[in-house]
């Protein structure tokens, strides 16, 4: 098997066991009582507060970093909310080793393997669709 193929294999598995990860870590989140929220600024004045798992709109403004901070405050003054993205910096996130690809090379191969058309990519690496696509969200 080639490298590039192994190389896109390991992207995808890596892919699949961080999603894991970052389940488990939002499903543990949620049972303590935490809401995931997403969102943030959008521009320089406009921003929106929005549910993690419901896509919910829970805030909007075109009042700026003030507005948006005030915002969440009021919305949490328990403190309760934690954006998605902490989520993802505090999950042990799977660096896929690249072997001899130049860097460069390897995050465009990485961006194909996760984004691409599945049937593509299962022709190439020999997986099923089915299983490629499981492994891509």
């Amino acid at each position: 098997m080639s490298d590039l193929k192994t190389y896109i294999q390991n992207v995808l598995e890596a892919n699949h066991a961080d999603n894991d990860r970052i389940d488990e870590r939002i499903e543990q989140l949620e049972s303590d009582g935490h809401r995931i929220v997403a969102g943030g600024q959008i521009n320089e004045t406009a921003w929106d507060i929005v549910d993690w798992r419901t896509n919910e709109i829970l805030a909007a403004g075109e009042d700026g970093p003030d507005g948006f901070a005030a915002a969440g405050q009021e919305l949490d003054p328990d403190d309760k909310w934690i954006h998605y993205d902490r989520v993802l910096e505090d999950t042990d996130l799977t660096e896929v080793e690249i072997g001899d690809l130049p860097d460069g090379l390897a995050a465009v191969v990485e961006d194909w393997a996760l984004s691409a058309d599945a049937e593509e990519i299962a022709g190439f690496i020999g997986w099923s669709v089915e299983k490629v696509e499981l492994y891509q969200e």
